[in-house]
């Protein structure tokens, strides 16, 4: 059996408290959070795409949790996902599926526009 990993925060609301990480998390934490604004964080992951002006970052993503938040629904894990600029999302597995299923169409989107482009370079007229 292994030993549990743990983390010891300073937190303003608690003073120091040694939590328990989960074994996808990296156990950095910050300091001076309350302790309802804990999170555990797993490793980062991204679309990179390759572009003229260097490579871009596309979708971060990460699991994460707040294990005591005030929010009931954010101490589940969650799949935090960077949206444009709108931030970080938090999603349950049906808001990943939903997402996946949104990129897949976009996709297609994306290859038929990459035809018409292709075609209108070549002289044609669509």
């Amino acid at each position: 059996m292994t030993t549990p990993r743990t983390a010891t925060v300073h937190t303003w609301d608690q003073g120091m408290v040694t939590v328990p990480c989960p074994p996808w998390c990296l156990g950095t934490h910050e300091d001076g959070l309350d302790l309802v604004d804990l999170a555990h964080e797993g490793p980062e992951t991204a679309l990179t795409l390759v572009t003229h002006r260097g490579p871009v970052r596309l979708l971060d993503a990460a699991l994460c949790q707040y294990p005591y938040s005030s929010n009931l629904d954010d101490r589940g894990v969650k799949l935090s996902v960077l949206l444009g600029l709108d931030g970080w999302h938090r999603l349950a597995p049906a808001d990943v599926y939903a997402l996946a299923e949104t990129l897949t169409a976009r996709a297609v989107e994306l290859r038929a526009l990459a035809r018409q482009l292709a075609e209108l370079q070549s002289g044609g007229t669509r």
